[in-house]
């Protein structure tokens, strides 16, 4: 009889020891995925041009910050299209918006409007602005809703004109020619463009502003921003414009320097197509845009 009571003890505590192993590595386990911020780019071409999203998964990797990022952006798709779970018609297979957002717990979400929507529908753009943040709050309530503001287009339309009058006649002569003649509201969006935009709906919403189109206007022309699109007037990214924007994005998210992510990623294999020099204007120019 001792001799089997010594059997089941010693084997109860084999047992209760390998149990404590298993809740062991399950709980790093759940540790490492809660260490991981999930992040879901909600936009358009803005978006993935060049992999936005992509590299500012590598940038937080590199700085010892795990990130994993998905996207929803089908070309010129409207925050109103996002939140009605349209698709393109010649991709139905993609998932809609709303069931991205539901897939997962987000630890942030960016929303970002068509390029001149935040400007030439200002009343839409915030209507379903709000709609989406409830929409992803709904779903999960801790999650960081960021709003990437985009700049100005090469046009000039969109960059807003304040007091300059001759600077108010060419923007509303190029807005007629272009779409029609503007209404008192698109007058009155026109003046703040871009960053005004961006700014109301955070204000409505308590999401977070991520200036890009602020380190556009602020990196001048000593690099060139924009892709090579066989246009006059081009307005997508080009590899060093995403670039600048996903310095933005980091920085915003971390609170950390873009500061010496050249080095990192380069240093990780990681090749965006801009050189060192210019990356270290570009993270100059992000760390001074964010405050």
């Amino acid at each position: 009889m001792q001799l089997t009571l010594k059997t089941v003890v010693m084997a109860t505590v084999v047992v209760l020891g390998i149990a404590e192993i298993v809740l062991a590595d399950d709980a790093t386990q759940n540790s490492k995925q809660k260490e991981t911020s999930k992040i879901l780019f909600i936009g358009n071409s803005y978006t993935y041009y060049n992999s936005l999203d992509g590299m500012v998964e590598a940038m937080l990797n590199v700085s010892g910050v795990p990130a994993e990022a998905q996207r929803s952006a089908p070309g010129g798709w409207r925050l109103r299209q996002h939140f009605n779970g349209e698709v393109p018609k010649k991709r139905p297979e993609m998932k809609p918006t709303p069931d991205w957002i539901k897939s997962s717990d987000w630890d942030f979400v960016v929303l970002q409007e068509q390029s001149a929507g935040a400007v030439a529908e200002r009343a839409e753009f915030l209507e379903f602005g709000k709609k989406l943040c409830d929409m992803i709050h709904e779903n999960c309530p801790d999650t960081k809703i960021l709003l990437y503001q985009t700049w100005g287009r090469c046009d000039g339309m969109f960059d807003g004109y304040g007091d300059d009058e001759s600077r108010k006649a060419e923007v509303l002569a190029a807005w007629e020619k272009r779409y029609s003649a503007p209404n008192d509201a698109t007058v009155e969006a026109l003046k703040d463009g871009m960053q005004g935009g961006y700014a109301a709906l955070a204000a409505a919403t308590g999401a977070t502003v991520v200036p890009v189109g602020k380190a556009f206007k602020e990196a001048g022309d000593k690099v060139d921003l924009h892709a090579d699109e066989k246009e006059a007037k081009p307005h997508h990214p080009s590899p060093a414009g995403t670039y600048l924007g996903a310095c933005v994005f980091f920085k915003t998210i971390t609170g950390q320097s873009p500061k010496g992510l050249w080095e990192k990623l380069n240093a990780a294999g990681k090749d965006f197509k801009v050189s060192k020099e210019d990356a270290s204007y570009l993270e100059d120019v992000a760390d001074k845009a964010v405050k």
